[in-house]
């Protein structure tokens, strides 16, 4: 469904865009999704922190925000709920007790170890009706779009 708004056509495209990537967002998400549900009533952010602490090992809790693209407050609450199941554990570093690692448990990596690859064969799955080139491209154009907005707000522009 196109935009509805009449304003210039750059921003009619850039609405459209947004409007697409987003709804190809979703559906590619819950096509992997139903082939591969969420394993003991995870969130998708819980999830999110389970994997990145998995393939990129502890790290602090603004870390794990930043890469999740979620707020610290978002990240402080999720991971309070992963830490009361027992799948991940924080630890102050000695040198700055305000610096908090966190790390997934014996039972988190369990966790995230038996049901990534299902999740992982899901998203395939799920993108399986787009060709492999075509695949390639979308992501290299995704890439491209994210680096470009990432490094427009990062010097702060408005235009």
């Amino acid at each position: 469904m196109p935009t509805k708004h009449a304003g210039a056509d750059k921003e009619q495209r850039a609405l459209n865009l947004f409007i697409a990537l987003s709804r190809s967002a979703d559906w590619l998400q819950k096509g992997a999704l139903q082939y591969a549900p969420l394993p003991d009533a995870l969130t998708l952010t819980q999830f999110g922190i389970l994997e990145a602490l998995y393939h990129l090992g502890p790290m602090c809790q603004a870390e794990v925000g930043e890469k999740l693209l979620k707020t610290k407050g978002n990240v402080s609450v999720v991971i309070e709920r992963l830490v009361s199941r027992g799948l991940v554990e924080r630890s102050a570093k000695e040198q700055d007790r305000r610096y908090v690692v966190i790390k997934l448990t014996t039972a988190g990596r369990h966790l995230i170890q038996s049901y990534f690859p299902k999740i992982a064969a899901g998203f395939a799955r799920a993108a399986s009706s787009l060709t492999l080139d075509e695949q390639k491209e979308l992501t290299r154009l995704s890439v491209k779009l994210g680096k470009a907005v990432q490094a427009h707000m990062s010097k702060g522009e408005n235009s």
